[in-house]
């Protein structure tokens, strides 16, 4: 017997189980025929004693020390699986050891741990060691579809068969998932319309349709969130119909869900639906602000138009929570990405700056306004610009630096400079120009 492991075993009588980790490791080390490789030779006259040994590890070790001799089965590969899975049988043997077995075996794609697992999975072993199978069994990719579809036809294991079906990407699980779309269990009914919507296939528009009417929120919510990903068919599908009536579900999540596809879809009907939504009083300020979000999103020149309308609509809620829809309607023309639509939106604001609205003297509104102006790049934004440096708040006049900077540089900081030298200027505006330019030069 090698000198290494005599030290192991001795290392095993003082219960020094890190030393025991280390002896083995070397032991490996030395014994490898392929240096290149961290395979142990399976033909090793001593390869049952190593396994024996790291077997005492795992038995009395700490959690660190039982972490450590994970990557010792690992080298020594397929001879270790009859052993370890004869302690996950072992019921009499301690739980954790158990479970640390059961992770070990993960590494081992293989017919018997495939069985071992499914065992478990439909034992009536602590549900902590069911959980951990079942991961062991995801992660075994496609070779374990088959087991796990078969776990899914019995209830007492169709929850952990259809969490750890969902964790394999591969088309081949959708014909198990489409097979539990209607289960009883509310859980499992969700985790199968989630995890189909990983996927594109001719099947799953019509489930996801159905389960728009389930009577669990997070199956609906899940149901919008995969229709969403099919807006190329929304007028095969009739999605607008079928997401504006779900603005107004019972839950706010599904509602701000559908809000969010809606805005995805982008087509005029799904800006006329989220337009219809966000001039009604009912409608809570939070769940007000994502269907502007959406409406944002649409870039089109009906949801231009609506955003326009809405900016000087009275919402009739508190004077805050108005500015701050107001202030999120800027922020939305801030973020248009059509070139062809952001002289539209310059002129929305500049309209939107002579009407008076209240809500300009809002000092976040002023801030929105000057960034989102100098995002959109219209010279003509210029004059707005300077007149904010009149404001006495210096957060909106540095914004409004930012703004102009980004409008035309040189021009901007040529007017400014005129403007500094007219004696007529009031001093209020005489200040905020003098901030500017230091600003600028800074």
């Amino acid at each position: 017997m090698s000198n290494l492991l005599e030290q192991a075993k001795i290392a095993v009588q003082r219960q020094n189980w890190s030393l025991v980790n280390y002896y083995l490791k070397q032991f490996i080390l030395e014994s490898r025929s392929d240096k290149a490789t961290s395979t142990f030779p399976k033909n090793n006259a001593d390869l049952d004693e190593v396994i024996d040994l790291g077997i005492e590890v795992l038995q009395n070790g700490d959690f660190q020390e039982k972490w450590d001799i994970d990557k010792l089965f690992k080298q020594i590969g397929k001879p270790a699986i009859a052993p370890l899975i004869e302690i996950i049988k072992d019921r009499e043997i301690d739980l954790e050891q158990r479970w640390f077995v059961t992770k070990i075996l993960a590494e081992f794609n293989s017919e018997e741990v495939l069985e071992t697992m499914g065992n478990i999975i439909v034992s009536s072993e602590p549900v902590d060691l069911q959980e951990i199978a079942a991961e062991t069994l995801a992660s075994f990719g496609d070779s374990a579809i088959d087991l796990l579809t078969d776990l899914l036809a019995k209830p007492k294991s169709r929850l952990l068969a259809i969490k750890a079906l969902a964790k394999i990407n591969c088309i081949s699980i959708i014909p198990a998932l489409l097979t539990v779309v209607k289960d009883e269990n509310n859980e499992v009914r969700m985790i199968a319309i989630s995890a189909l919507n990983n996927y594109c296939d001719s099947r799953i528009p019509i489930v996801l349709i159905s389960a728009l009417k389930d009577k669990v929120a997070k199956v609906r919510k899940a149901a919008i969130i995969g229709l969403a990903g099919y807006a190329n068919l929304h007028q095969e599908l009739g999605l607008v119909k079928l997401l504006q009536a779900l603005l107004w579900d019972i839950n706010f999540e599904v509602s701000q869900q559908a809000a969010i596809a809606l805005g995805k879809i982008g087509t005029n009907s799904a800006a006329t639906a989220l337009c219809e939504l966000l001039k009604t009083t009912a409608v809570p300020v939070f769940f007000k602000i994502d269907a502007v979000r959406a409406l944002g999103r649409i870039e089109t020149q009906v949801s231009l138009e609506y955003l326009q309308n809405l900016l000087g609509y009275n919402f009739l809620v508190k004077v805050n929570d108005w500015a701050q829809i107001v202030n999120e309607i800027i922020i939305a023309l801030g973020k248009l990405e059509k070139p062809e639509l952001k002289p539209q939106a310059t002129n929305i604001l500049i309209e939107f700056i002579a009407s008076g609205n209240p809500n300009l003297e809002n000092i976040s509104v002023k801030k929105s306004l000057a960034l989102t102006l100098g995002y959109l790049g219209n010279i003509h934004a210029l004059e707005y610009l300077i007149q904010l440096l009149e404001d006495g708040d210096n957060s909106v006049i540095l914004h409004s630096v930012a703004a102009m900077k980004k409008l035309d540089s040189k021009k901007a900081y040529q007017k400014l400079v005129s403007l500094s030298e007219q004696a007529t200027l009031n001093s209020q505006l005489k200040k905020g120009i003098a901030t500017a330019l230091a600003e600028w030069n800074n």
